[in-house]
């Protein structure tokens, strides 16, 4: 039987889309609309394509779908592109196409521990910033930010640079697998 936790937050760069956000992308940005209307893709103005994760869009859905708050926790130092590229993306929601941004509740960006920004964000979302007062999980490629389990967080550690958190990956999570 799936768990679902109350805050569900996501790292950006290779864990939501396959690249460094802060390096790689240099707007203006045009997407590429798919046949469904959807923007899965944009193309920077040196001709960088990026596509976000082929399962990010059904992870975060489902989330939604089952009351779960969702977070961004990005150390990117261009937060302005992190932001714009996150209206750009269109996914399918609920029968309409949203932006991407829009699923998310909160979001917190800078150079500091991802405890910090969970603590931040959890303050905007519920007044308080105690970890252990919610079901939180975060989702990252980088094994250093395992130390939120230090706090009762749990860590979805994402290995896969190429397909970033797969659809089993998540349901591994939600089943107590992981």
């Amino acid at each position: 039987m799936a768990k679902y936790p109350d805050v569900a937050a996501f790292d950006l760069d290779y864990t939501v889309w396959p690249c460094y956000c802060d390096t790689h992308l240099h707007g203006p940005f045009k997407p590429v609309k798919s046949k469904n209307g959807e923007v899965l893709t944009i193309i920077c103005r040196d001709g960088y394509e990026l596509t976000i994760y082929k399962d990010i869009p059904r992870i975060l859905s489902d989330l939604k779908e089952n009351k779960v708050k969702l977070m961004t926790a990005s150390r990117t130092w261009a937060p302005e592109i992190a932001q714009e590229i996150l209206k750009i993306y269109k996914v399918k929601y609920n029968g309409s196409l949203v932006p991407l941004a829009d699923l998310f509740d909160e979001f917190q960006w800078g150079e500091r521990s991802k405890i910090g920004h969970l603590r931040d964000g959890l303050k905007d979302l519920y007044g308080s910033n105690d970890l252990q007062s919610k079901n939180i999980c975060l989702f990252d490629d980088e094994s250093r930010n395992r130390e939120v389990e230090k706090f009762g967080v749990k860590f979805v550690y994402v290995t896969d640079p190429e397909n970033g958190p797969s659809w089993k990956l998540y349901q591994d999570y939600l089943n107590g697998k992981i």
